[in-house]
């Protein structure tokens, strides 16, 4: 729409200036204005190359560098003049436009000096350049008219006539001025407005960096539309600056408009780009600016405008080409905008291309002047991420709007859940609602029954006669219930593991297909989702899988509340039962002493009924017999501690005393304290539960179990780390120490070791000997177990330094440490047998541990951990990769760790180290030994580095037969 306002209204019928002359008799009065381009006559003033005075001919527009004179070819810097002779020009008044020159320059008629800008001299130093157009307006009488115009030029690469003088009479040449600067302004005004725009949207949105570097690319290539505009603002605004200095401007920020352009670009197809590239694309850009702002500090302008044409040229239309790349495979993919972009771009990037070439002068075709096509291209690209911005603007209010309706829609089943324990209806609301939000034609729910093997449709919209049965591990739903994988397949008659025989019992047509798994709050597996046929014939989106995601976790919590329901009623009968069988009474009183809950044998002990006795004052009951116990009560009531009374004489129904145990606790509710319970139990029937647990169980972990609701007493899965420390030679030292010495010993280690283990969240799981296990995350876990674990394993090196340290004053041989650590699956649980049980730790993890910390020796090293610990920890403690090792009972071979904890070796060697097991893993022995050489050449106390060493010369001197992979799991014995 705008193209045609960008294109010069010149006349094409006055022809071109040939030898110097342009001939106007036939042409008539110049109501529209024309070029003078052409062939004008170049006379030589003064510089290298041929004499002052030579003359021959040039093209406007051009570049006099090249050109051959009288048999001379003219240097890139000097003196000339331009001149030709206008013929035929109708007498009246005219207005003449020099465009602005990178020169000093003078500009006469007929002799007469019109014009000047700058300073022209002889040599760079006597020449001052001023970047501005001239504007003339003169009478003309009639007859031949002698236009010249003098050029210095010593500051800039350009030479000669770049644009052409444009000559007509005055007012349609004001009217063609008018038309030039309303284009600058529309120019200016698009990126100064576009700029805001974007830097305004950064502002809101911090999280936006595209915009932030699209503002940015339009603020920084404005000094040089400024500068490159119909005539130079820069210069024109601000008369005071020097030609250096706006040069600078216009030099120093075009690299980085392209910089950021670039950056703009990959931040908004980061799937399409690459990060490399775009690197060293802006590393290329930084030095280009980085180069030319010491030339420009130094004064030299040729020198920076020079590496601007011939470096920052190539290099901006290699970034643009890479751009339009990125953009077209963006719109391949149909990313949001990219077609409305690489439109923008194909349209920037042909004026880039077009304005390098007339730049460059490899192209001097007229047509090509004839439009503005910088102004132009970048006036298209500013409007096309203005389209950009609206659109993504109105996908992110559409993307709000919509999770908006499934906040709503999941706070109406959040509602549903909270209210509503009937099982059927709500999960028919979930699936209904399901289908909603992702437009589906129907949706299904299938969950895995305990005594079943298939998975049960529990609602499946569209199905009547009764509820689909499908095979666990067959079809879609099956494989997602297996594997715990989400699909989104586009034609489920393309996948073969689509079960089409639902669709030939339904007569059904299925398409698209989502299907999610569902998972209950312990992170079992219980069922799919799945919706089918989208609305519109799509293939579900990304949105609609975690749409569909979330309402199967709401699906998961209701089944959960529907079971645990269930399980709660049947709950309170079982207490009920408990209570009705126990032989020992139990009494629950509330903060007012009123009997709210009581067992048919406490009942017996009181010698009254339940019924008489349930909302009786407790107080008018119990001090008739027992008075003190009174006492006893309010204190446990008034201080929330509970209270154990130990073969007391107790008193009921007027019976003669029996000596009970009498349990005394606060009853805890939601807010606060609610009550007392009264537990009594017959000695020589009681039964002493906690003593009872205390045999089998640590008090910490009987304190973590006591507050889950969970089965981890009995034993449960998880993921932990375990720790095993082992002191270093302890039986020999052990031999020289007697007993109570070897006991304070082990107990100044372990008391730190313990302070250690507790201190970074662990549980000191068993003492073994002189070695100790810990473990971080069982029976609770957390996200930082494996990062808890190697704090762990750190602190006990530090504090074994300080340990030795006091030892020393003592007098006493120092202790050494071996720390092992592995990070996996583990079962937790009581072990043993009824009369002596631990809760411990069983599993690969813990075998690993052990070994490591046993491989400590072989290696002579501190700490070794396992590549799944290596790979969790976030610290940045150095560690290198020593080995690869079998362990027992494993096929897959572990690649082990060595923390450099107090490493003060040099990292050369070290590097040289993993240099050696990268050829041993590659089989080039020699490789290998020469690496291993130059470790203990560098580290001569690097024992892994010694054994590698061994193990590499072995191997040259007697190739395996066969891979490498029999060799390594020997483990140490091929270092042997």
């Amino acid at each position: 729409m705008v193209a045609p306002y960008f294109r010069d209204s010149l006349d094409p019928r006055a022809g071109r200036v040939e030898h110097g002359v342009l001939d106007l008799t036939t042409h008539g009065p110049l109501v529209r204005p024309i070029e003078l381009n052409g062939q004008w006559r170049l006379t030589w003033l003064g510089g290298p190359g041929p004499a002052p005075g030579t003359s021959g001919w040039a093209d406007a527009p051009g570049l006099w560098e090249g050109l051959n004179i009288a048999g001379t070819t003219l240097p890139q810097q000097g003196r000339a003049r331009y001149s030709l002779q206008l013929r035929g020009l109708v007498p009246g008044r005219y207005v003449l436009h020099v465009p602005a020159i990178y020169a000093a320059s003078r500009i006469t008629l007929d002799g007469r000096q019109v014009s000047q800008r700058g300073v022209l001299g002889d040599s760079a130093a006597a020449t001052r350049y001023v970047h501005r157009a001239h504007l003339i307006t003169f009478d003309h009488r009639g007859g031949p008219l002698n236009l010249a115009i003098d050029l210095a030029v010593w500051l800039h690469w350009d030479n000669g006539l770049e644009q052409v003088p444009v000559l007509g009479l005055a007012e349609p040449m004001q009217d063609w001025i008018a038309t030039k600067w309303s284009r600058t302004a529309l120019y200016a005004a698009s990126l100064t407005l576009v700029a805001a725009l974007s830097l305004i949207t950064f502002f809101y949105r911090p999280s936006d960096r595209a915009s932030l570097f699209f503002g940015l690319a339009s603020l920084a290539y404005l000094p040089s539309m400024l500068v490159l505009a119909f005539d130079d603002i820069l210069m024109m605004q601000f008369p005071a600056l020097r030609f250096q200095q706006v040069m600078g401007f216009q030099y120093l920020t075009a690299p980085l408009a392209g910089m950021f352009f670039l950056l703009y670009v990959h931040e908004l197809y980061r799937r399409e780009s690459s990060p490399l590239v775009v690197r060293a694309f802006v590393v290329f850009f930084l030095s280009i600016v980085a180069v030319q702002a010491v030339m420009f500090t130094l004064g030299n302008t040729l020198l920076a405008s020079k590496i601007g044409r011939n470096v920052f040229l190539p290099t901006g239309v290699a970034s643009q080409v890479y751009v339009m790349g990125v953009i077209a495979l963006a719109a391949l993919r149909r990313r949001d905008g990219a077609i409305v972009q690489l439109i923008g771009m194909a349209l920037f990037v042909g004026s880039f291309v077009i304005m390098a070439l007339v730049w460059t002068a490899i192209s001097t075709l007229d047509e090509l002047r004839s439009y503005e096509f910088t102004a132009l291209g970048a006036v298209m690209l500013l409007y096309s991420q203005v389209v950009i911005l609206a659109e993504r603007w109105s996908l992110s209010v559409a993307r709000s709007e919509q999770d908006n309706d499934d906040l709503r829609n999941l706070l109406e089943v959040n509602t549903a859940i909270t209210s509503d324990l009937e099982l059927d209806s709500l999960l028919r609301k979930i699936v209904a609602v399901s289908s909603k939000i992702t437009r589906a034609d129907r949706s299904s729910l299938f969950l895995k029954q305990d005594s079943d093997r298939a998975l049960t449709s529990l609602v499946a919209e569209g199905v009547e006669g009764g509820p689909l049965k499908l095979d666990a591990g067959r079809g879609l739903a099956g494989y997602v219930y297996a594997t715990g994988q989400t699909l989104n397949i586009p034609d489920a008659y393309e996948d073969e593991r689509f079960n089409r025989s639902v669709d030939e019992a339904t007569g059904y047509r299925t398409r698209s297909v989502l299907t999610v798994p569902i998972t209950s709050r312990d992170g079992s597996r219980i069922g799919v989702m799945q919706a089918l046929n989208r609305e519109d014939g799509e293939a579900f989106s990304p949105d609609d899988a975690a749409r569909v995601g979330a309402f199967g976790a709401q699906a998961a919590v209701a089944i959960d509340n529907a079971r645990l329901f269930s399980e709660s009623v049947a709950a309170r009968s079982f207490d009920e039962s408990i209570l009705r069988s126990m032989s020992g009474g139990v009494i629950a009183l509330d903060l007012d002493w009123k009997i709210t809950k009581l067992n048919a044998a406490a009942a017996q002990i009181l010698g009254a009924s339940a019924t008489l006795l349930a909302g009786l004052d407790a107080r008018s009951v119990l001090p008739r017999f027992n008075p003190r116990l009174v006492d006893e009560i309010a204190a446990v009531a008034d201080r929330g501690e509970p209270k154990l009374l130990l073969d007391i004489e107790f008193t009921a129904g007027g019976e003669r005393p029996s000596s009970v145990n009498l349990s005394i606790t606060p009853l805890e509710g939601e807010t606060g304290r609610v009550g007392v319970l009264l537990v009594i139990e017959d000695i020589s029937e009681g039964k002493r539960l906690q003593g009872a647990m205390r045999r089998f169980m640590t008090q910490e972990v009987v304190d973590q179990v006591l507050g889950r609701d969970d089965d981890s007493l009995f034993g449960t899965a998880c993921q932990a780390s375990v720790l095993f420390a082992d002191i270093r030679g302890f039986t020999t030292m052990a031999e020289e120490l007697t007993a109570r010495e070897t006991v304070e010993t082990l107990n100044e280690l372990f008391t730190e070791l313990y302070e250690a283990v507790s201190g970074n969240g662990g549980v000191l799981d068993k003492y073994i000997g002189d070695a100790v296990m810990a473990v971080f995350g069982a029976p609770l876990s957390s996200e930082r177990d494996p990062d808890n674990a190697f704090a762990a394993g750190l602190e006990m090196l530090r504090m074994l330094d300080a340990i030795n340290r006091n030892r020393e004053t003592r007098g006493a041989a120092p202790l050494r440490l071996g720390v092992g650590i592995a990070t996996g699956e583990v079962v937790a649980g009581t072990i043993g047998s009824p009369k002596r049980m631990d809760y411990t730790v069983i599993g690969d993890s813990v075998n690993l541990a052990a070994r490591l910390q046993d491989l400590t020796k072989a290696y002579g090293v501190e700490m070794l951990i396992d590549e799944a610990t290596a790979k969790a920890v976030t610290t940045d403690q150095p560690m290198r990769e020593i080995d690869l090792i079998a362990v027992r009972g494993r096929k897959r071979p572990e690649t082990v760790f060595e923390v450099l904890a107090r490493s003060t070796a040099d990292p050369a060697g070290h590097a040289a180290y993993a240099e050696g097991r990268a050829a041993l893993a590659a089989g080039r022995w020699d490789d290998a030994l020469a690496a291993f050489a130059r470790a203990v050449e560098l580290n001569p106390d690097d024992r892994p580095a010694q054994l590698m060493l061994a193990r590499a010369r072995a191997l040259s001197a007697v190739p395996p037969p066969g891979d490498w992979d029999g060799v390594w799991r020997d483990g140490l014995a091929a270092a042997a």
